[in-house]
């Protein structure tokens, strides 16, 4: 493993556990339809930071397997597998706009990386906010068996709190990113 490997595995590792500690310990959980909770929490931050830094291998799957083992170790167990799916998604879409489809890594021009960094993020959250309360759904009635109505209202749960979360971790990711940008990452290289 050479000294760049490394790197983006450390840094890939920080986002994770950042993902974590927002979840486990920085969560607000809001009382929902039929005795469920949504839950409010910045820890999309993190997987759309890791995204932009470290690209799909490192970066999607960081916030994924962060978010993953939130949910195990906070007792929501039959969470996890969707958990997974849909972090993994909003993360590789991030990923994907701003590396593939903008050139993040080629990009000079602060206002045209502070444009990417918000383009990313934003369709990143948007499309976390239709997918994510899809994959539950689809998890909850076909692998779960719950009836199809609280399936329902537990997904349209998710859509309203990744919504309101999003848009805390679009606007904290872009500030995050620009801080990094000028100090501690001022040098760092994209591969991705």
């Amino acid at each position: 493993m050479n000294r760049e490997q490394l790197s983006k595995l450390t840094l890939a590792g920080l986002f994770a556990a950042m993902a974590f500690v927002c979840f486990s310990y920085l969560r607000l959980e809001i009382p929902m339809g039929l005795g469920m909770t949504g839950k409010f929490y910045i820890g999309h931050t993190f997987i759309m930071l890791s995204a932009l830094l470290l690209g799909v291998k490192y970066g999607a799957l960081s916030g994924a397997i962060g978010l993953t083992i939130g949910d195990i170790l906070a007792g929501y167990t039959t969470s996890a597998p969707p958990t997974f799916v849909a972090k993994f998604i909003l993360g590789a879409t991030v990923a994907i706009i701003a590396h593939k489809v903008f050139h993040l890594s080629e990009e000079t021009s602060g206002k045209k990386i502070n444009f990417i960094i918000l383009c990313s993020t934003i369709i990143g959250g948007v499309v976390n906010v239709i997918t994510e309360p899809l994959v539950r759904f689809s998890f909850k009635y076909f692998v779960l068996g719950w009836e199809k109505h609280v399936a329902y209202v537990s997904a349209m749960n998710c859509a309203v709190t990744e919504a309101t979360g999003d848009v805390f971790s679009v606007i904290l990711c872009f500030v995050l990113y620009n801080a990094l940008e000028r100090s501690v990452l001022r040098n760092w290289k994209y591969d991705v």
